[in-house]
């Protein structure tokens, strides 16, 4: 019998939300919705999503298509060009 030794590698994930001065943990991200570890409440607007994997950071600007209240689980998202964050921001 042959000894193998599975080698494996698990990322180092970290997402945030910043909304103007404000930093939210994500929990999930998809193409088209946040979950935030934590409630908040914000009318529709735009913000930052930095999201870190080992280390390497990415800015992803985003739009929440809704307002957020206090029980909202997935939030609707639309990415952002940069130039149309700037305007929208």
């Amino acid at each position: 019998m042959v000894n193998q030794k599975s080698i494996g590698h698990s990322s180092t994930v970290n997402m945030v939300l910043r909304i103007e001065n404000q930093l939210l943990q994500v929990a999930q991200m998809g193409p088209d919705f946040l979950i935030l570890k934590d409630f908040f409440s914000s009318p529709a607007r735009s913000g930052i999503v930095t999201l870190t994997v080992d280390g390497e950071s990415e800015e992803i600007p985003v739009h929440f298509r809704a307002s957020i209240t206090p029980s909202s689980k997935r939030i609707a998202i639309t990415e952002l060009e940069t130039a149309d964050f700037a305007t929208t921001a």
